[in-house]
Protein backbone atom coordinates (compact mmCIF):
# COMPACT_ATOMS: atom_id res chain seq x y z
CA UNK A 1 0.00 0.00 0.00
CA UNK A 2 2.91 2.36 0.63
CA UNK A 3 3.98 1.87 -2.99
CA UNK A 4 0.46 1.96 -4.47
CA UNK A 5 -2.18 3.41 -2.13
CA UNK A 6 -4.79 3.49 -4.93
CA UNK A 7 -4.96 -0.32 -5.23
CA UNK A 8 -8.30 -1.11 -3.56
CA UNK A 9 -7.78 -4.89 -3.74
CA UNK A 10 -4.81 -4.47 -1.41
CA UNK A 11 -7.16 -2.76 1.06
CA UNK A 12 -9.51 -5.73 0.86
CA UNK A 13 -6.66 -8.21 1.41
CA UNK A 14 -5.48 -6.23 4.42
CA UNK A 15 -9.03 -6.22 5.79
CA UNK A 16 -9.10 -10.02 5.50
CA UNK A 17 -5.79 -10.19 7.35
CA UNK A 18 -7.25 -8.11 10.18
CA UNK A 19 -10.23 -10.48 10.33
CA UNK A 20 -7.80 -13.39 10.67
CA UNK A 21 -6.29 -11.59 13.65
CA UNK A 22 -9.82 -10.90 15.01
CA UNK A 23 -9.28 -7.13 14.72
CA UNK A 24 -12.76 -6.59 13.34
CA UNK A 25 -12.94 -2.83 13.91
CA UNK A 26 -9.81 -2.18 11.85
CA UNK A 27 -11.08 -4.52 9.12
CA UNK A 28 -14.34 -2.57 8.93
CA UNK A 29 -12.39 0.71 8.60
CA UNK A 30 -10.48 -0.71 5.63
CA UNK A 31 -13.68 -1.85 3.91
CA UNK A 32 -15.42 1.47 4.60
CA UNK A 33 -12.55 3.20 2.80
CA UNK A 34 -13.07 0.94 -0.24
CA UNK A 35 -16.83 1.58 -0.19
CA UNK A 36 -16.20 5.35 -0.13
CA UNK A 37 -14.16 4.98 -3.32
CA UNK A 38 -16.32 2.32 -5.03
CA UNK A 39 -19.87 2.65 -3.64
CA UNK A 40 -21.35 0.35 -6.32
CA UNK A 41 -19.03 -2.63 -5.80
CA UNK A 42 -21.23 -5.53 -4.53
CA UNK A 43 -18.36 -7.70 -3.29
CA UNK A 44 -17.19 -5.08 -0.77
CA UNK A 45 -20.63 -4.95 0.87
CA UNK A 46 -20.60 -8.76 1.03
CA UNK A 47 -17.15 -8.84 2.66
CA UNK A 48 -18.13 -6.19 5.19
CA UNK A 49 -21.27 -8.17 6.00
CA UNK A 50 -19.16 -11.28 6.64
CA UNK A 51 -16.95 -9.35 9.06
CA UNK A 52 -20.00 -8.07 10.97
CA UNK A 53 -21.51 -11.54 10.98
CA UNK A 54 -18.31 -13.08 12.39
CA UNK A 55 -18.20 -10.45 15.14
CA UNK A 56 -21.82 -11.13 16.17
CA UNK A 57 -23.75 -8.28 14.48
CA UNK A 58 -26.17 -10.47 12.56
CA UNK A 59 -28.75 -7.75 11.87
CA UNK A 60 -26.20 -5.32 10.43
CA UNK A 61 -24.68 -8.13 8.39
CA UNK A 62 -28.08 -9.00 6.90
CA UNK A 63 -28.55 -5.37 5.83
CA UNK A 64 -25.21 -5.40 3.99
CA UNK A 65 -25.98 -8.72 2.29
CA UNK A 66 -29.23 -7.20 1.03
CA UNK A 67 -27.36 -4.10 -0.18
CA UNK A 68 -25.03 -6.41 -2.09
CA UNK A 69 -28.01 -8.14 -3.74
CA UNK A 70 -29.57 -4.77 -4.56
CA UNK A 71 -26.45 -4.00 -6.62
CA UNK A 72 -26.17 -7.52 -8.07
CA UNK A 73 -29.21 -9.77 -7.64
CA UNK A 74 -27.24 -12.79 -8.94
CA UNK A 75 -24.48 -12.55 -6.29
CA UNK A 76 -24.79 -16.17 -5.08
CA UNK A 77 -22.65 -15.98 -1.87
CA UNK A 78 -24.84 -13.13 -0.58
CA UNK A 79 -28.00 -15.14 -1.33
CA UNK A 80 -26.68 -18.08 0.67
CA UNK A 81 -25.79 -15.89 3.66
CA UNK A 82 -29.24 -14.28 3.65
CA UNK A 83 -30.81 -17.74 3.72
CA UNK A 84 -28.60 -18.72 6.68
CA UNK A 85 -29.54 -15.59 8.62
CA UNK A 86 -33.26 -16.19 8.10
CA UNK A 87 -32.83 -19.79 9.27
CA UNK A 88 -31.24 -18.43 12.47
CA UNK A 89 -34.09 -15.96 12.92
CA UNK A 90 -36.66 -18.75 12.53
CA UNK A 91 -34.92 -20.72 15.28
CA UNK A 92 -34.85 -17.64 17.48
CA UNK A 93 -38.59 -17.05 17.06
CA UNK A 94 -39.14 -20.69 17.98
CA UNK A 95 -37.25 -20.16 21.25
CA UNK A 96 -39.20 -16.99 22.05
CA UNK A 97 -42.50 -18.83 21.67
CA UNK A 98 -41.22 -21.64 23.88
CA UNK A 99 -40.37 -19.09 26.57
CA UNK A 100 -43.89 -17.70 26.43
CA UNK A 101 -45.19 -21.26 27.00
CA UNK A 102 -42.83 -21.71 29.96
CA UNK A 103 -43.91 -18.40 31.47
CA UNK A 104 -47.56 -19.35 31.18
CA UNK A 105 -46.79 -22.66 32.97
CA UNK A 106 -44.90 -21.02 35.84
CA UNK A 107 -41.35 -21.28 34.46
CA UNK A 108 -40.77 -17.55 33.96
CA UNK A 109 -37.66 -17.48 36.17
CA UNK A 110 -35.75 -19.95 34.01
CA UNK A 111 -35.14 -17.75 30.96
CA UNK A 112 -35.88 -14.04 30.71
CA UNK A 113 -35.97 -12.04 27.44
CA UNK A 114 -34.15 -8.72 27.78
CA UNK A 115 -33.69 -5.76 25.47
CA UNK A 116 -30.72 -5.77 23.10
CA UNK A 117 -29.55 -7.14 19.74
CA UNK A 118 -29.89 -10.67 18.37
CA UNK A 119 -27.11 -13.00 19.49
CA UNK A 120 -26.73 -16.37 17.78
CA UNK A 121 -24.73 -18.15 20.47
CA UNK A 122 -27.09 -17.15 23.28
CA UNK A 123 -30.14 -18.16 21.25
CA UNK A 124 -28.61 -21.61 20.69
CA UNK A 125 -27.89 -21.91 24.43
CA UNK A 126 -31.44 -20.97 25.29
CA UNK A 127 -32.77 -23.51 22.79
CA UNK A 128 -30.73 -26.30 24.40
CA UNK A 129 -31.96 -25.32 27.88
CA UNK A 130 -35.61 -25.27 26.85
CA UNK A 131 -35.30 -28.70 25.23
CA UNK A 132 -34.29 -30.19 28.58
CA UNK A 133 -37.13 -28.41 30.38
CA UNK A 134 -39.63 -29.65 27.81
CA UNK A 135 -38.81 -33.26 28.68
CA UNK A 136 -39.34 -32.59 32.40
CA UNK A 137 -42.67 -30.78 31.95
CA UNK A 138 -44.03 -33.18 29.32
CA UNK A 139 -43.87 -30.63 26.51
CA UNK A 140 -42.79 -32.69 23.54
CA UNK A 141 -43.07 -30.39 20.56
CA UNK A 142 -43.21 -26.70 19.73
CA UNK A 143 -44.24 -25.20 16.44
CA UNK A 144 -41.19 -24.00 14.42
CA UNK A 145 -43.24 -21.18 12.90
CA UNK A 146 -45.05 -19.17 15.62
CA UNK A 147 -48.10 -17.25 14.46
CA UNK A 148 -46.94 -13.67 14.83
CA UNK A 149 -48.03 -10.54 13.05
CA UNK A 150 -45.47 -8.56 11.02
CA UNK A 151 -45.28 -5.99 13.81
CA UNK A 152 -44.83 -8.66 16.45
CA UNK A 153 -41.95 -10.27 14.52
CA UNK A 154 -40.09 -7.01 14.07
CA UNK A 155 -40.36 -6.35 17.79
CA UNK A 156 -39.07 -9.79 18.72
CA UNK A 157 -36.06 -9.48 16.41
CA UNK A 158 -34.83 -6.61 18.58
CA UNK A 159 -34.60 -8.83 21.66
CA UNK A 160 -32.09 -11.43 22.80
CA UNK A 161 -31.95 -14.13 25.44
CA UNK A 162 -29.48 -13.91 28.30
CA UNK A 163 -27.87 -17.22 29.24
CA UNK A 164 -27.53 -16.09 32.86
CA UNK A 165 -28.88 -13.31 35.04
CA UNK A 166 -25.45 -11.70 35.27
CA UNK A 167 -24.42 -8.59 33.39
CA UNK A 168 -21.59 -8.83 30.89
CA UNK A 169 -18.72 -6.37 30.63
CA UNK A 170 -15.95 -6.11 28.04
CA UNK A 171 -12.43 -5.95 29.48
CA UNK A 172 -9.52 -4.00 28.02
CA UNK A 173 -8.05 -7.18 26.55
CA UNK A 174 -11.24 -7.73 24.55
CA UNK A 175 -12.60 -10.66 26.62
CA UNK A 176 -16.15 -10.90 27.90
CA UNK A 177 -16.38 -11.37 31.66
CA UNK A 178 -19.28 -11.53 34.11
CA UNK A 179 -19.52 -9.01 36.92
CA UNK A 180 -18.72 -10.51 40.29
CA UNK A 181 -20.58 -9.40 43.40
CA UNK A 182 -18.32 -8.16 46.15
CA UNK A 183 -14.59 -8.86 46.30
CA UNK A 184 -14.83 -12.60 45.70
CA UNK A 185 -12.32 -14.07 43.22
CA UNK A 186 -13.82 -17.59 43.15
CA UNK A 187 -14.93 -18.92 39.79
CA UNK A 188 -18.50 -19.52 41.05
CA UNK A 189 -21.39 -18.61 38.74
CA UNK A 190 -24.97 -18.45 39.99
CA UNK A 191 -27.36 -20.16 37.58
CA UNK A 192 -31.11 -20.75 37.68
CA UNK A 193 -30.55 -24.22 39.11
CA UNK A 194 -27.97 -23.31 41.75
CA UNK A 195 -24.24 -22.66 42.03
CA UNK A 196 -21.45 -24.56 40.29
CA UNK A 197 -18.38 -24.58 42.57
CA UNK A 198 -15.14 -23.48 40.92
CA UNK A 199 -13.24 -26.53 42.18
CA UNK A 200 -15.44 -28.73 39.97
CA UNK A 201 -14.22 -26.98 36.81
CA UNK A 202 -11.21 -28.88 35.48
CA UNK A 203 -9.45 -27.46 32.42
CA UNK A 204 -8.49 -30.99 31.31
CA UNK A 205 -12.19 -31.64 30.62
CA UNK A 206 -12.01 -28.97 27.93
CA UNK A 207 -8.86 -30.13 26.14
CA UNK A 208 -8.61 -31.42 22.57
CA UNK A 209 -7.54 -35.08 22.46
CA UNK A 210 -5.34 -34.36 19.42
CA UNK A 211 -3.27 -31.33 20.49
CA UNK A 212 -3.79 -31.75 24.27
CA UNK A 213 -4.52 -28.04 24.60
CA UNK A 214 -7.66 -26.06 25.45
CA UNK A 215 -10.26 -26.29 22.68
CA UNK A 216 -9.87 -23.52 20.10
CA UNK A 217 -12.82 -23.19 17.71
CA UNK A 218 -14.27 -26.56 18.85
CA UNK A 219 -16.22 -28.56 16.27
CA UNK A 220 -18.18 -31.76 16.86
CA UNK A 221 -18.28 -34.57 14.31
CA UNK A 222 -21.48 -36.47 13.39
CA UNK A 223 -20.19 -39.36 15.51
CA UNK A 224 -20.16 -37.08 18.58
CA UNK A 225 -16.44 -36.40 19.12
CA UNK A 226 -15.13 -32.86 19.56
CA UNK A 227 -11.79 -31.45 18.42
CA UNK A 228 -10.20 -28.10 17.64
CA UNK A 229 -11.23 -27.13 14.12
CA UNK A 230 -7.62 -26.92 12.94
CA UNK A 231 -6.73 -30.29 14.50
CA UNK A 232 -9.66 -32.05 12.83
CA UNK A 233 -8.86 -30.51 9.45
CA UNK A 234 -5.29 -31.77 9.64
CA UNK A 235 -6.50 -35.30 10.43
CA UNK A 236 -8.97 -35.21 7.54
CA UNK A 237 -6.10 -34.20 5.26
CA UNK A 238 -4.77 -37.74 5.73
CA UNK A 239 -7.94 -39.87 6.02
CA UNK A 240 -11.71 -39.11 6.02
CA UNK A 241 -12.26 -40.85 9.35
CA UNK A 242 -12.88 -39.77 12.93
CA UNK A 243 -9.49 -39.73 14.73
CA UNK A 244 -11.03 -41.51 17.75
CA UNK A 245 -13.67 -44.01 16.61
CA UNK A 246 -12.57 -44.28 12.93
CA UNK A 247 -16.14 -43.77 11.69
CA UNK A 248 -16.29 -42.52 8.10
CA UNK A 249 -16.56 -38.73 7.79
CA UNK A 250 -16.66 -38.59 3.97
CA UNK A 251 -19.99 -36.77 3.85
CA UNK A 252 -18.89 -34.41 6.62
CA UNK A 253 -15.66 -33.65 4.74
CA UNK A 254 -17.50 -33.12 1.46
CA UNK A 255 -19.85 -30.52 2.98
CA UNK A 256 -16.93 -28.68 4.70
CA UNK A 257 -19.38 -27.20 7.22
CA UNK A 258 -17.20 -27.16 10.31
CA UNK A 259 -19.72 -25.35 12.52
CA UNK A 260 -18.39 -24.20 15.88
CA UNK A 261 -19.97 -26.03 18.85
CA UNK A 262 -21.42 -22.90 20.44
CA UNK A 263 -22.45 -24.42 23.78
CA UNK A 264 -18.92 -25.70 24.45
CA UNK A 265 -17.45 -22.37 23.36
CA UNK A 266 -19.78 -20.52 25.76
CA UNK A 267 -18.80 -22.80 28.66
CA UNK A 268 -15.10 -22.15 28.02
CA UNK A 269 -15.69 -18.40 27.80
CA UNK A 270 -17.70 -18.45 31.02
CA UNK A 271 -15.58 -20.69 33.24
CA UNK A 272 -12.10 -20.63 31.66
CA UNK A 273 -11.79 -17.08 30.39
CA UNK A 274 -8.17 -16.66 31.52
CA UNK A 275 -7.09 -19.93 29.94
CA UNK A 276 -8.97 -19.02 26.74
CA UNK A 277 -7.22 -15.65 26.58
CA UNK A 278 -3.83 -17.39 26.81
CA UNK A 279 -4.90 -19.93 24.17
CA UNK A 280 -5.91 -17.11 21.80
CA UNK A 281 -2.61 -15.34 22.43
CA UNK A 282 -0.64 -18.46 21.47
CA UNK A 283 -2.81 -18.93 18.38
CA UNK A 284 -2.18 -15.31 17.35
CA UNK A 285 1.58 -15.86 17.69
CA UNK A 286 1.41 -18.99 15.55
CA UNK A 287 -0.66 -17.17 12.94
CA UNK A 288 1.84 -14.30 12.86
CA UNK A 289 4.67 -16.81 12.35
CA UNK A 290 2.87 -18.38 9.38
CA UNK A 291 2.09 -14.98 7.82
CA UNK A 292 5.73 -13.82 7.50
CA UNK A 293 6.61 -13.46 3.81
CA UNK A 294 10.41 -13.36 4.16
CA UNK A 295 11.08 -15.81 7.03
CA UNK A 296 10.00 -19.47 6.91
CA UNK A 297 7.94 -18.87 3.77
CA UNK A 298 6.02 -22.03 2.74
CA UNK A 299 7.40 -23.61 -0.45
CA UNK A 300 5.45 -25.66 -2.98
CA UNK A 301 8.08 -27.80 -4.74
CA UNK A 302 6.56 -28.62 -8.11
CA UNK A 303 6.95 -26.59 -11.30
CA UNK A 304 8.23 -23.34 -12.76
CA UNK A 305 6.18 -20.23 -12.02
CA UNK A 306 6.61 -16.72 -13.42
CA UNK A 307 5.47 -13.19 -12.50
CA UNK A 308 1.97 -12.28 -13.81
CA UNK A 309 1.46 -15.77 -15.35
CA UNK A 310 -1.47 -17.96 -14.13
CA UNK A 311 -0.46 -21.21 -12.43
CA UNK A 312 -3.39 -23.56 -11.65
CA UNK A 313 -2.54 -26.28 -9.13
CA UNK A 314 -4.13 -29.60 -8.15
CA UNK A 315 -3.47 -30.06 -4.41
CA UNK A 316 -3.87 -33.56 -3.01
CA UNK A 317 -0.91 -34.25 -0.68
CA UNK A 318 -1.77 -33.75 3.03
CA UNK A 319 1.22 -31.46 3.64
CA UNK A 320 0.22 -29.12 0.82
CA UNK A 321 -3.45 -29.16 1.89
CA UNK A 322 -2.25 -27.81 5.24
CA UNK A 323 0.04 -25.28 3.57
CA UNK A 324 -2.72 -23.88 1.34
CA UNK A 325 -5.15 -23.69 4.26
CA UNK A 326 -2.67 -21.77 6.38
CA UNK A 327 -2.01 -19.35 3.53
CA UNK A 328 -5.74 -18.65 3.38
CA UNK A 329 -6.31 -18.44 7.14
CA UNK A 330 -3.44 -16.01 7.76
CA UNK A 331 -4.70 -13.71 5.01
CA UNK A 332 -1.42 -13.64 3.06
CA UNK A 333 -2.83 -15.94 0.35
CA UNK A 334 0.75 -16.43 -0.84
CA UNK A 335 3.42 -19.11 -0.93
CA UNK A 336 6.61 -19.78 -2.88
CA UNK A 337 6.95 -22.06 -5.91
CA UNK A 338 10.25 -23.75 -6.83
CA UNK A 339 11.30 -26.66 -8.99
CA UNK A 340 12.99 -29.62 -7.31
CA UNK A 341 16.74 -29.95 -6.97
CA UNK A 342 18.48 -33.27 -6.38
CA UNK A 343 21.10 -31.78 -4.05
CA UNK A 344 19.23 -29.12 -2.04
CA UNK A 345 15.65 -30.34 -2.26
CA UNK A 346 14.47 -27.33 -4.24
CA UNK A 347 16.06 -24.68 -6.47
CA UNK A 348 17.82 -21.52 -5.31
CA UNK A 349 15.36 -19.27 -7.18
CA UNK A 350 11.58 -19.22 -7.40
CA UNK A 351 8.44 -17.13 -7.70
CA UNK A 352 5.76 -16.23 -5.16
CA UNK A 353 2.22 -17.31 -6.06
CA UNK A 354 -0.88 -15.31 -5.11
CA UNK A 355 -4.02 -17.40 -4.47
CA UNK A 356 -7.00 -16.02 -6.37
CA UNK A 357 -9.48 -18.81 -5.68
CA UNK A 358 -9.65 -22.27 -4.09
CA UNK A 359 -12.19 -24.88 -5.22
CA UNK A 360 -12.46 -27.73 -2.71
CA UNK A 361 -13.43 -31.18 -3.99
CA UNK A 362 -15.63 -33.54 -1.92
CA UNK A 363 -12.74 -35.84 -0.98
CA UNK A 364 -10.59 -33.02 0.44
CA UNK A 365 -8.48 -32.33 -2.64
CA UNK A 366 -8.58 -28.83 -4.11
CA UNK A 367 -7.95 -26.94 -7.33
CA UNK A 368 -6.09 -23.73 -6.53
CA UNK A 369 -6.10 -20.83 -8.98
CA UNK A 370 -2.91 -18.81 -8.52
CA UNK A 371 -0.95 -16.15 -10.39
CA UNK A 372 2.77 -15.39 -10.22
CA UNK A 373 4.03 -12.49 -8.10
CA UNK A 374 7.53 -11.52 -6.96
CA UNK A 375 10.72 -13.43 -7.79
CA UNK A 376 13.00 -14.46 -4.94
CA UNK A 377 16.34 -16.00 -4.03
CA UNK A 378 16.53 -18.68 -1.32
CA UNK A 379 18.80 -17.78 1.61
CA UNK A 380 18.05 -20.66 4.00
CA UNK A 381 16.02 -23.85 3.77
CA UNK A 382 13.82 -25.39 6.44
CA UNK A 383 10.85 -27.67 7.11
CA UNK A 384 7.47 -27.09 8.78
CA UNK A 385 4.90 -29.84 9.40
CA UNK A 386 6.04 -31.83 6.39
CA UNK A 387 6.35 -29.08 3.78
CA UNK A 388 9.46 -27.08 2.87
CA UNK A 389 10.07 -23.51 4.02
CA UNK A 390 12.72 -20.92 3.22
CA UNK A 391 14.08 -17.55 4.24
CA UNK A 392 14.11 -15.49 1.05
CA UNK A 393 14.99 -12.13 -0.45
CA UNK A 394 13.06 -10.63 -3.34
CA UNK A 395 14.60 -9.81 -6.73
CA UNK A 396 14.02 -6.74 -8.90
CA UNK A 397 15.47 -5.72 -12.25
CA UNK A 398 18.33 -3.22 -12.14
CA UNK A 399 17.19 0.05 -13.75
CA UNK A 400 19.08 1.52 -16.68
CA UNK A 401 19.70 5.23 -16.05
CA UNK A 402 21.85 6.20 -19.05
CA UNK A 403 19.64 7.55 -21.86
CA UNK A 404 21.73 6.05 -24.64
CA UNK A 405 21.71 2.62 -22.98
CA UNK A 406 17.96 2.88 -22.40
CA UNK A 407 17.41 3.71 -26.08
CA UNK A 408 19.36 0.61 -27.16
CA UNK A 409 17.46 -1.51 -24.62
CA UNK A 410 14.13 -0.26 -25.99
CA UNK A 411 15.15 -1.11 -29.56
CA UNK A 412 16.20 -4.62 -28.48
CA UNK A 413 12.91 -5.02 -26.57
CA UNK A 414 10.80 -4.05 -29.58
CA UNK A 415 12.75 -6.36 -31.90
CA UNK A 416 12.42 -9.40 -29.62
CA UNK A 417 8.73 -8.65 -28.98
CA UNK A 418 8.00 -8.65 -32.73
CA UNK A 419 10.03 -11.85 -33.09
CA UNK A 420 7.92 -13.46 -30.32
CA UNK A 421 4.65 -12.41 -31.99
CA UNK A 422 5.83 -13.87 -35.30
CA UNK A 423 6.80 -17.19 -33.68
CA UNK A 424 3.45 -17.49 -31.91
CA UNK A 425 1.42 -16.70 -35.03
CA UNK A 426 3.32 -19.32 -37.02
CA UNK A 427 2.44 -22.10 -34.58
CA UNK A 428 -0.03 -24.75 -35.63
CA UNK A 429 -3.61 -23.90 -34.73
CA UNK A 430 -3.78 -26.87 -32.33
CA UNK A 431 -0.79 -25.70 -30.27
CA UNK A 432 -1.85 -22.07 -30.34
CA UNK A 433 -5.33 -22.94 -29.08
CA UNK A 434 -3.94 -25.06 -26.23
CA UNK A 435 -1.63 -22.23 -25.14
CA UNK A 436 -4.46 -19.68 -25.18
CA UNK A 437 -6.72 -21.96 -23.13
CA UNK A 438 -4.07 -22.56 -20.48
CA UNK A 439 -2.18 -19.26 -20.27
CA UNK A 440 -4.51 -16.76 -21.91
CA UNK A 441 -3.46 -14.28 -24.64
CA UNK A 442 0.04 -12.86 -24.87
CA UNK A 443 0.29 -9.54 -22.96
CA UNK A 444 0.59 -6.34 -25.01
CA UNK A 445 3.86 -4.49 -25.41
CA UNK A 446 4.41 -1.97 -22.60
CA UNK A 447 5.43 1.63 -23.22
CA UNK A 448 7.61 1.93 -20.11
CA UNK A 449 9.68 -1.25 -20.10
CA UNK A 450 11.21 -0.44 -16.69
CA UNK A 451 7.96 0.40 -14.89
CA UNK A 452 7.55 -3.04 -13.29
CA UNK A 453 10.13 -4.57 -10.91
CA UNK A 454 10.09 -7.78 -12.96
CA UNK A 455 10.16 -6.14 -16.40
CA UNK A 456 7.60 -6.57 -19.23
CA UNK A 457 4.91 -9.19 -18.58
CA UNK A 458 5.06 -10.65 -22.10
CA UNK A 459 8.59 -11.97 -21.45
CA UNK A 460 7.33 -14.18 -18.60
CA UNK A 461 4.29 -15.33 -20.58
CA UNK A 462 6.57 -16.38 -23.43
CA UNK A 463 8.97 -18.23 -21.12
CA UNK A 464 6.02 -20.13 -19.66
CA UNK A 465 4.78 -21.35 -23.05
CA UNK A 466 8.15 -22.12 -24.68
CA UNK A 467 9.12 -25.83 -24.52
CA UNK A 468 12.47 -25.20 -22.81
CA UNK A 469 14.36 -27.19 -20.18
CA UNK A 470 13.31 -25.94 -16.68
CA UNK A 471 16.95 -25.40 -15.69
CA UNK A 472 17.35 -23.00 -18.62
CA UNK A 473 14.12 -21.23 -17.63
CA UNK A 474 15.42 -20.99 -14.06
CA UNK A 475 18.54 -19.19 -15.23
CA UNK A 476 16.36 -16.60 -17.00
CA UNK A 477 14.13 -16.23 -13.92
CA UNK A 478 17.14 -15.38 -11.75
CA UNK A 479 18.40 -12.60 -14.06
CA UNK A 480 18.14 -9.06 -12.74
CA UNK A 481 19.06 -7.49 -16.10
CA UNK A 482 16.30 -7.00 -18.68
CA UNK A 483 18.92 -6.81 -21.42
CA UNK A 484 20.35 -10.23 -20.56
CA UNK A 485 16.86 -11.70 -20.35
CA UNK A 486 15.90 -10.37 -23.78
CA UNK A 487 19.08 -11.76 -25.34
CA UNK A 488 18.34 -15.21 -23.86
CA UNK A 489 14.78 -15.11 -25.19
CA UNK A 490 16.07 -13.98 -28.59
CA UNK A 491 18.39 -17.01 -28.78
CA UNK A 492 15.51 -19.37 -27.90
CA UNK A 493 13.18 -17.82 -30.48
CA UNK A 494 15.84 -17.95 -33.17
CA UNK A 495 16.34 -21.66 -32.49
CA UNK A 496 12.61 -22.49 -32.64
CA UNK A 497 12.02 -20.28 -35.69
CA UNK A 498 14.52 -22.40 -37.61
CA UNK A 499 12.50 -25.51 -36.75
CA UNK A 500 9.30 -23.81 -37.96
CA UNK A 501 10.93 -22.97 -41.31
CA UNK A 502 11.87 -26.61 -41.78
Amino acid sequence: LSSDSSDLMLRIYRAESYVGLQEYKTAIEELNFVISKMPNWPEVYFRKGKVLQDSGFVGDALQLFLQCLALDEDFLPAKLEVEKVFMILDSYLCVVQFISLLQSSGGSDVLKPVSGGLNRAQSAHALNSTKDLAKEDGLKRVSSEPLLSGQGKSALLKRKLSFSEQDTVVCEDGRNKHKKQGESTKRDVTLAFGTIPGDLIDVSDFECSLCMRLFFEPVTTPCGHTFCKGCLERCLDHAPQCPLCKESLKEYLASRKYSITELLEELIMKYLSDELYERKRIHAEETAEHSNLTKNVPMFVCTMAYPTVPCPLHVFEPRYRLMIRRSMETGTKQFGMCISDSQNGFADYGCMLQIRNVHFLPDGRSVVDTVGGKRFRVLRRGMKDGYCTADIEYLEDVKVADEEELKKLTELHNFVYNQACSWFQNLRNKFRTQILQHFGPMPDREENIQAMPNGPAWCWWLLAVLPVDPRYQLSVLSMMSLKDRLIKIQHILTYFSRDQSK
